[in-house]
């Protein structure tokens, strides 16, 4: 049984279960900066990637650099919405930890410290975050790649992964229950 089957198999709502089995591949994208003409063509490149996405149904973003570091950014974006993190020393170890400036560095950038300093497998992640970007995509990934060089220490020189995949529950209802005042499966009330 493939992995959208097995998704949609759990989840009540139909409109997810079907855009489970609709769903978006799992895409990858590695590129060294660098070998692509530096940072900017390759924030330009990410924006294309994030245009295209930010409208269709929720999935996960996730931006790294292993095995040169643990450190990523990682969002859920669809619909016109993304909710963005930055990884954090609750998840981080060894030389991935970030330093007191690299803290301050994200601070500087607009990004919220962890809620907590531990992990709860029953809340999101401790990580930094930021508030909800609403399709301002030019402004979230200019947030993205100046995370990712000045605070996280991404090297151009070195591939970077950009990873996509659809989320458990994709349907704008279910992925953003408190954003929109109706949802997919329910008529306004008159």
């Amino acid at each position: 049984m493939s992995n959208e089957v097995q998704r949609a198999a759990v989840t009540d709502c139909p409109v997810c279960r079907q855009l489970l089995l609709d769903g978006p591949d799992t895409q990858t994208f590695v590129v060294a900066p660098a070998d692509g003409g530096g940072w900017h063509q390759w924030s330009a490149a990410l924006l294309r990637l994030v245009r295209r996405i930010g409208s269709e149904p929720t999935r996960a973003l996730i931006v790294s650099q292993q095995p040169l570091t643990q450190r990523y950014l990682q969002c859920l974006i669809g619909h016109g919405i993304a909710e963005v993190q930055a990884s954090s020393n609750v998840y981080l170890r060894g030389s991935s930890r970030l330093s007191t400036g690299e803290e301050a560095l994200l601070a500087r950038l607009g990004w919220q410290p962890p809620d907590r300093d531990h992990d709860d497998p029953e809340l999101m992640p401790a990580n930094w975050w930021v508030p909800r970007i609403a399709g301002d995509w030019p402004a979230l990934v200019e947030l993205l790649s100046a995370t990712a060089i000045v605070a996280l220490g991404f090297d151009e020189r070195f591939p970077v992964s950009v990873h996509t995949f659809g989320c458990d529950r994709p349907c704008r209802a279910c992925s953003w229950p408190d954003a929109f005042p109706h949802t997919d499966r329910e008529e306004p009330d008159e």
